[in-house]
């Protein structure tokens, strides 16, 4: 559809140019140079018309593109960094393999035993990440200050570990928001993380149910 209007106008331009030489060319006022200045700048119109096309068609493609590669080349990763029984600390990873700069809100919604803590601003969806082009941004977080505002300690957790409570004794819920420099936005859906005391380690939920949506 958008290529039929540009086409439309040069035809109807073509049509137009061509009555008006045939007109002038069988009156007896007719100039051969005014008809000729007059089929070159009809002829100009038309090249100008198709190269304006084009032109945009160009910039349409490369916008496409920027939102392809934008907010939906992001993704995260986590590791656990130390061994058994120490703090706990988590880097947290965000990369952007696109070319354009991306804004990031990450929320971790962090319970332990089903109560609700937080660790930092950056990690409960209170500032922006800034992702630059290309690269990776790195941050962390322990679990060691997440169990204390709620009482509790890595040893006490270990200790209390069993299959029964494994799977509540923390968790995070994260979600991630992306916007990128062109104004595309996305929202990835929330996942369910435990953190498994006996295997230390972050263990992803893999599937969903109805009331997790």
């Amino acid at each position: 559809m958008k290529r039929l209007v540009p086409l439309a106008f040069v035809l109807v331009a073509i049509v137009i140019a061509a009555l008006v030489i045939w007109e002038a060319l069988n009156s007896t006022d007719s100039s051969l140079l005014a008809i000729g200045n007059f089929a070159v700048l009809t002829l100009t119109l038309i090249v100008l018309v198709w190269y304006a096309y084009d032109t945009n068609l160009i910039a349409q493609v490369t916008l496409e593109r920027w939102q392809r590669d934008g907010v939906l080349s992001t993704t995260y990763s986590m590791e656990l960094i130390g061994k058994r029984g120490d703090t706990g600390k988590t880097t947290f990873r965000l990369h952007n393999s696109s070319t354009l700069v991306v804004r990031a809100q990450v929320t971790c919604n962090f319970r332990v035993y089903g109560e609700p803590t937080s660790y930092h601003d950056a990690y409960d969806g209170k500032e922006k990440w800034i992702l630059f082009p290309q690269q990776t941004s790195q941050g962390w977080f322990e679990i060691e200050p997440l169990l204390q505002k709620k009482g509790k300690t890595v040893a006490a957790m270990i200790a209390e570990h069993n299959p029964v409570n494994s799977q509540q004794q923390l968790t995070m819920f994260l979600e991630l928001e992306f916007w990128d420099e062109v104004g595309n936005h996305r929202k990835l859906p929330g996942r369910q993380h435990y953190f498994d005391f006996g295997r230390w380690a972050w263990i992803p939920h893999l599937t969903e149910t109805e009331s997790s949506k």
